[in-house]
């Protein structure tokens, strides 16, 4: 059995995509094991993050997660009072780039995911 050109590109775009979801993952998990700290004392007047974090590995996900969107999407939260400008005014610049940089590449592996799961329904490939 041999595979045509576009199964052999959907293929590697759907391993390329997978990997880099594990590997955020990975990141993120990084983060919570060597970052937690200086999130929790950056963040805490925030919801959602004080007391947090410290109860295993899936609340030390939840918590980058949450951060990481709380980073990238400040406006959004600041305006409905979920999140303080001060807050976000105490976190490095460097760990700020991170977070966002986590946030934005989950949501461009997330929609590439998306689409080839519409390609393969659209039998487009």
């Amino acid at each position: 059995m041999t595979l045509s050109a576009a199964d052999t590109l959907f293929l590697v775009i759907g391993v390329v995509d997978i990997s880099g979801m594990f590997a955020g993952i990975g990141y993120m998990l990084f983060l919570a094991n060597t970052k937690m700290d200086l999130l929790q004392k950056a963040f805490k007047n925030s919801w959602g993050v004080t007391g947090a974090g410290y109860g295993g590995v899936w609340a030390k996900l939840m918590v980058v997660g949450r951060i990481s969107g709380y980073v990238t999407f400040s406006t959004f939260y600041i305006d409905r009072g979920v999140v303080s400008a001060d807050d976000l005014k105490n976190l490095p610049i460097s760990l700020r780039r991170k977070l966002m940089a986590l946030q934005w590449g989950g949501i461009v592996l997330l929609t590439v995911m998306f689409g080839l799961a519409l390609a393969a329904e659209l039998n487009v490939v």
